[in-house]
């Protein structure tokens, strides 16, 4: 979720509520060290978010410990380590994907994390690489989490290969809690209640929820999993967000988190497309504000359940 759980969407997000923790960005654990944290729109934490987990992207060659020293004054309820990216320019670094990979590293980086954060630590990974020994290679990083003191694992199974390209694969979650004592969180394609309800048999065992994508497209999604009916002005709420992102970055940086934030708002809409080329085609944040009420003024029809494939 680079470029959307930013500061001002945990603010929209939080307006809502309804959830039991939010996400930051993949956070670089070099750039934390050269961050306010407390200012900065990717660390910045407001007290109307409640709990926030941060998650950060390390390879093992960052002073971890001033990393978490760091990150501690901002109190996070949890940190997570991902394991699961597998974008090329992540891959490059030896991070996401890759330091789930090297298992030597990954421990080494488990160990650093644990004696400076006494806190909840989390994983959040993929299944690996797609090969016969996939299994046995999860088991193994199953027992190296154990055995670090990781205290919950969110897992998102789809192979490093696949992206979004093909539905997670829910029928293993209950092989993958049967494989270990930590509690599993069950991530990838959960976009509303009646998934959870409609396979509960794939779900068995799992602990909690993380939606992703959807969450972007909705940011009222978690009062809908509690059971709400919510209203929604999707011009204000699109306002509202454009609001909170002028505020928390400069007119450069927040044109791009706009443009992210809109490729899934845009599929709550019949015709969304519209909504999509006009806001990327926009030069600046001026020319984004007015594509999005040019088309959101004329309250355009909303999908009964949007789709976020191929965003």
């Amino acid at each position: 979720m680079a470029g959307i759980t930013h500061s001002a969407f945990r603010r929209l997000a939080a307006d809502f509520g309804g959830y039991g923790a939010l996400y930051t960005e993949m956070l670089s654990g070099r750039a934390i060290i050269s961050e306010n944290a407390a200012e900065s729109p990717y660390t910045k934490k407001r007290a109307a978010e409640g709990a926030v987990v941060y998650q950060l992207l390390l390879n093992g060659s960052e002073d971890i410990a001033a990393i978490v020293d760091r990150l501690s004054a901002l109190c996070p309820a949890a940190i997570d380590l991902n394991l699961g990216c597998p974008a090329p320019e992540i891959r490059k670094t030896k991070a996401g994907a890759m330091l789930f990979s090297d298992i030597k590293m990954l421990d080494t980086v488990l160990a650093a994390l644990r004696t400076a954060w006494s806190g909840p630590l989390i994983v959040k990974c993929r299944l690996g690489n797609d090969s016969d020994t996939w299994q046995r290679v999860f088991v193994e990083r199953l027992r190296l989490f154990e055995a670090a003191g990781v205290d919950a694992i969110v897992v998102h199974p789809r192979f490093f290969d696949e992206k979004l390209k093909r539905k997670a694969r829910w029928r293993l979650f209950p092989w993958i809690v049967s494989q270990t004592v930590l509690p599993v969180i069950a991530n990838g394609d959960i976009v509303s209640r009646s998934d959870i309800e409609n396979h509960a048999d794939m779900f068995e065992g799992v602990k909690g929820f993380m939606i992703g994508r959807m969450a972007a497209a909705r940011p009222w999604i978690f009062r809908e999993f509690a059971g709400e009916t919510v209203s929604v002005d999707y011009r204000e709420v699109w306002e509202r967000l454009y609001r909170y992102t002028m505020e928390d970055f400069e007119p450069r940086k927040a044109l791009g988190r706009l443009k992210e934030f809109t490729a899934y708002y845009s599929r709550n809409f019949f015709f969304g497309q519209h909504l999509f080329t006009a806001v990327q085609n926009a030069k600046s944040v001026d020319a984004v504000r007015e594509a999005a009420m040019e088309f959101l003024s004329r309250s355009p029809r909303i999908v009964r359940q949007p789709s976020v494939s191929g965003v």
